[in-house]
Parts: C-alpha cells; sequence; structure tokens
C-alpha cells in the first residue's frame, strides 16, 4: 500500500513540469509579433525630439498579468492538492491497519 501511495504522490511531479514545457515553445512563437514603432521628427528636420524606440524590447502576447499568475501558480495549487489527497489515503490505509491488528 506504501508504495502505490508514493507512485500516487510522485506521478504529478513528473508530469506537470513536462506538459508546461510543451505548452510554452508552442506558445511563444504564436504569440509574439513584433511591431516598428512611430518616430517623432522635428519640422526643422534637426535631431529627433524622443529616443528611437529599440524593437527588440517590444513583446506583445495577449496574456495578462492574472493568467502569468495562473500559470505560475497552477502546478503549486495541483502539488498541494494531490499532497493532501495521498496524506489522507496515507492515514486511512495506516489507521486500517492498527485496527485489524487488534
Amino acid at each position: 500500500m506504501r508504495k502505490a501511495v508514493a507512485v500516487f504522490l510522485a506521478l504529478p511531479m513528473i508530469l506537470f513540469p513536462l506538459a508546461a514545457f510543451a505548452d510554452e515553445e508552442g506558445e511563444e512563437s504564436e504569440s509574439q509579433e513584433q511591431v516598428i514603432g512611430p518616430q517623432v521628427h522635428s519640422p526643422d528636420g534637426t535631431a529627433p525630439k524622443a529616443d528611437p524606440i529599440n524593437v527588440s524590447e517590444i513583446v506583445i502576447t495577449r496574456q495578462t498579468p492574472a493568467d502569468t499568475f495562473v500559470l505560475a501558480t497552477t502546478p503549486l495549487v495541483l502539488a498541494l492538492g494531490v499532497g493532501s489527497i495521498g496524506l489522507v489515503i496515507y492515514t486511512f490505509a495506516r489507521g486500517s491497519k492498527r485496527e485489524d491488528k487488534d
């Protein structure tokens, strides 16, 4: 019974990171776009009024900060839930063995 509980608890820890890495690679290529920003020049044709925009620093995604937070905390919440369920199963299994001995 202990081996089954150990496998049950270890399985999500192995599978969740692998799934997260697989999703990130496909999502980055679809959601990033490059945009060339506007350039502001003076009417005299002299130096620009604003610094040029560095296009390599611009990242446009469809993710909100809430989406980023949920993606970061979901594995933690799932691991804590599975751990709690595993402790309940372990407690019941250990309690039933003590009752059988009496």
